[in-house]
Protein backbone atom coordinates (compact mmCIF):
# COMPACT_ATOMS: atom_id res chain seq x y z
CA UNK A 1 0.00 0.00 0.00
CA UNK A 2 1.08 3.50 -0.60
CA UNK A 3 1.27 6.55 2.02
CA UNK A 4 1.23 9.73 1.26
CA UNK A 5 1.32 13.19 2.80
CA UNK A 6 1.42 16.53 1.71
CA UNK A 7 3.78 19.14 3.37
CA UNK A 8 3.63 23.27 2.84
CA UNK A 9 6.61 25.43 3.72
CA UNK A 10 6.79 29.38 3.43
CA UNK A 11 9.78 30.14 1.36
CA UNK A 12 10.20 33.34 3.60
CA UNK A 13 11.13 30.68 6.75
CA UNK A 14 12.92 28.14 4.47
CA UNK A 15 15.09 27.53 1.65
CA UNK A 16 14.63 25.04 -1.41
CA UNK A 17 18.16 23.46 -1.27
CA UNK A 18 17.10 22.51 2.85
CA UNK A 19 14.25 20.75 1.43
CA UNK A 20 16.26 19.02 -1.24
CA UNK A 21 18.69 17.91 1.34
CA UNK A 22 16.05 16.80 3.62
CA UNK A 23 14.35 14.88 0.80
CA UNK A 24 17.51 13.24 -0.30
CA UNK A 25 18.22 12.28 3.81
CA UNK A 26 15.06 10.43 3.41
CA UNK A 27 15.50 8.73 -0.09
CA UNK A 28 15.60 5.05 1.73
CA UNK A 29 12.02 5.48 3.06
CA UNK A 30 10.53 7.57 1.13
CA UNK A 31 9.93 10.08 -2.08
CA UNK A 32 9.64 13.34 -2.14
CA UNK A 33 7.93 15.97 -4.58
CA UNK A 34 9.00 19.12 -4.19
CA UNK A 35 7.00 22.56 -5.79
CA UNK A 36 6.64 25.85 -5.80
CA UNK A 37 3.71 28.38 -6.10
CA UNK A 38 2.56 31.30 -4.54
CA UNK A 39 5.29 32.14 -1.88
CA UNK A 40 5.32 28.54 -0.91
CA UNK A 41 7.04 25.28 -1.12
CA UNK A 42 4.76 22.03 -1.27
CA UNK A 43 6.24 18.79 -0.14
CA UNK A 44 4.37 15.48 -1.31
CA UNK A 45 6.22 12.49 0.47
CA UNK A 46 5.28 9.38 -0.85
CA UNK A 47 6.41 5.70 0.85
CA UNK A 48 8.91 3.95 -1.02
CA UNK A 49 7.39 0.76 -2.30
CA UNK A 50 7.82 -2.25 0.95
CA UNK A 51 7.50 0.94 3.50
CA UNK A 52 4.68 0.08 6.11
CA UNK A 53 3.00 2.59 7.61
CA UNK A 54 4.66 3.25 10.71
CA UNK A 55 8.24 3.07 9.09
CA UNK A 56 6.85 5.89 6.28
CA UNK A 57 5.28 8.15 9.59
CA UNK A 58 8.31 7.64 11.12
CA UNK A 59 10.51 8.66 8.22
CA UNK A 60 7.92 11.84 7.25
CA UNK A 61 8.60 12.88 10.95
CA UNK A 62 12.41 12.69 10.27
CA UNK A 63 11.84 14.62 7.06
CA UNK A 64 10.14 17.47 9.69
CA UNK A 65 13.12 17.47 11.68
CA UNK A 66 15.67 17.35 9.25
CA UNK A 67 14.12 20.50 7.36
CA UNK A 68 14.47 22.21 10.51
CA UNK A 69 18.30 21.26 11.36
CA UNK A 70 19.04 21.78 7.78
CA UNK A 71 17.69 25.54 7.78
CA UNK A 72 19.33 26.39 11.29
CA UNK A 73 22.82 24.88 10.00
CA UNK A 74 21.75 27.35 6.88
CA UNK A 75 21.54 30.45 9.03
CA UNK A 76 24.46 29.45 11.07
CA UNK A 77 26.64 29.33 8.00
CA UNK A 78 25.51 32.22 6.58
CA UNK A 79 25.30 34.42 10.17
CA UNK A 80 29.40 32.88 11.19
CA UNK A 81 30.82 33.37 7.48
CA UNK A 82 32.48 36.63 8.16
CA UNK A 83 34.15 34.98 11.27
CA UNK A 84 35.66 32.06 9.84
CA UNK A 85 37.05 33.90 6.74
CA UNK A 86 38.68 36.00 9.78
CA UNK A 87 39.85 33.14 11.60
CA UNK A 88 41.43 31.35 8.25
CA UNK A 89 43.25 34.95 7.32
CA UNK A 90 44.48 35.65 10.52
CA UNK A 91 45.59 31.67 11.05
CA UNK A 92 47.54 31.49 7.57
CA UNK A 93 48.96 35.15 7.23
CA UNK A 94 51.63 34.15 9.88
CA UNK A 95 52.33 30.61 9.29
CA UNK A 96 56.33 31.37 9.01
CA UNK A 97 56.23 29.27 5.72
CA UNK A 98 57.38 32.50 3.76
CA UNK A 99 60.56 34.12 5.03
CA UNK A 100 59.49 38.25 5.08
Amino acid sequence: MKYEVALVFDEQLYDAQVLQKAAYRAMNSLTADISHADGKFCCVLSSNIGIDEPTFLLATQEFKKDVVDYQLRLQLNAETLQIKNLILGLAFSKTGLISE
